[in-house]
């Protein structure tokens, strides 16, 4: 449970990897890292994540975060 109105999704992955969170689409970079804000509802919210590579190498996690003010 968190008391803000955003928080940020930071990972990493392997450089080119196509990382999608929620609608957003991003690309990890040569550092290998991806980080994005998601605004926050009150109550439960649901972050889904998904990774692929060139490879057809594919990952999808799931996370819920609860915002109470």
């Amino acid at each position: 449970m968190i008391n803000t109105t955003q928080v940020d999704v930071i990972g990493s992955a392997p450089a080119g990897t196509v990382v999608s969170i929620n609608d957003e689409i991003l690309i990890a970079g040569d550092d290998q890292q991806f980080k994005t804000t998601v605004s926050l509802d009150e109550g439960p919210n649901l972050i889904e994540i998904l990774a692929s590579d060139d490879n057809g190498n594919e990952m999808s996690l799931l996370l819920t975060v609860t915002y109470e003010p």
